[in-house]
């Protein structure tokens, strides 16, 4: 029971997800994505994960899952930040291959502590639907799983769902990523909250946008971001709110400037203008990705920026202090 109970506190803060790097021919880079690893927790974030939904996860092979996590994993190693694989899938039985997959990877990296995300699987539309996928998941996970409340399709579990999964699976569930933006998503992250001690954390999603007034408010107790390239700045927000500081409002305002970059320079999420500065900041050697194509497969580009795009970016991380090379 204390176990779990220290499990649960230690469950919460920032948790960014790392973006996937790639080489000139397409292939996963697998050294710069265990030092993005590395440079995210030297950022002092609480956990790390990959890979994320929106970014690399279609265009991925299972043996380069596989191969990503194995490097992720090795560079984490003796690290105190969570290891947290990304396991959604089209279907549960996917997800359920993902979830299998993080496993055997934390099995073989015993002191890394190990959770993962787990959304809604892609054909599921309702809470029976819903149901029989985290049941499943249950089934194959050894770890914590931080359950999203978003697939992009369909509806959110409802905050009875939730619970029950939470009371019914007390060492698997409990851990939420509450996605949306809205004062409906707010009313379902004060329904989850209410349910404690079944429901442990409620993490803020959305970019971290309203982290700010959910942290204070209602009471997240951590956030997920796709912003890796600002963890510095988003654990020094989490730091600044966990010991009252009213530094927080100045460094949120200062992630928010940089992040709202997307309305000025919009692109494909954790591509575009994020690859800049991930390279800017010394941490990727290039900005180049794999774009899928119709029929199938995918091509590589790179990333391009006009000169009036560059000196808006640089602009704002000047504003921001962010620390370059």
């Amino acid at each position: 029971m204390v176990g779990g109970v220290l499990l649960a506190a230690a469950l919460c803060g920032p948790f960014p997800l790392l973006f996937t790097p790639y080489t000139e021919k397409g292939d996963v880079d697998y050294a710069t994505l265990a030092k993005e690893a590395v440079f995210v927790a030297d950022c002092g974030v609480n956990g790390i994960i990959w890979p994320p939904a929106d970014d690399s996860l279609r265009l991925l092979s299972a043996e380069e899952e596989r191969r990503g996590l194995e490097a992720i994993a090795v560079a984490l190693d003796g690290r105190d930040v969570w290891f947290c694989p990304c396991c959604p899938g089209t279907n549960t039985a996917d997800a359920v291959r993902r979830v299998k997959t993080a496993e055997r990877v934390s099995a073989a990296h015993p002191l890394l502590p190990a959770t993962m995300l787990v959304r809604m699987a892609d054909d599921a539309k309702d809470d029976d639907g819903y149901r029989r996928h985290y049941e499943a998941v249950a089934e194959a996970a050894k770890h914590p799983v931080i359950i999203q409340t978003y697939n992009g399709a369909s509806k959110p579990p409802s905050v009875k769902l939730m619970v029950e999964l939470s009371k019914r699976h007390p060492l698997t569930y409990g851990w939420f990523k509450v996605e949306g933006s809205g004062l409906e998503i707010s009313d379902m992250m004060a329904g989850l909250i209410a349910a404690k001690p079944a429901v442990k954390t409620v993490f803020t999603g959305w970019g971290g946008r309203d982290f700010l007034y959910q942290y204070r408010i209602i009471g997240s107790r951590g956030v997920i971001t796709q912003r890796p390239m600002f963890a510095d700045i988003v654990v020094s927000l989490w730091k600044a709110l966990e010991s009252g500081s009213p530094a927080a409002d100045d460094v949120f305002a200062k992630f928010m400037y940089l992040a709202n970059l997307d309305n000025v320079m919009p692109s494909s999420r954790m591509r575009g203008w994020n690859l800049y500065v991930m390279k800017r900041r010394g941490v990727f050697p290039n900005t180049l990705s794999r774009i899928p194509q119709k029929g199938g497969g995918w091509k590589v580009e790179d990333v391009t920026l006009t000169p009036r795009q560059i000196a808006e970016i640089e602009a704002r991380l000047g504003f921001a202090g962010v620390r370059l090379p």
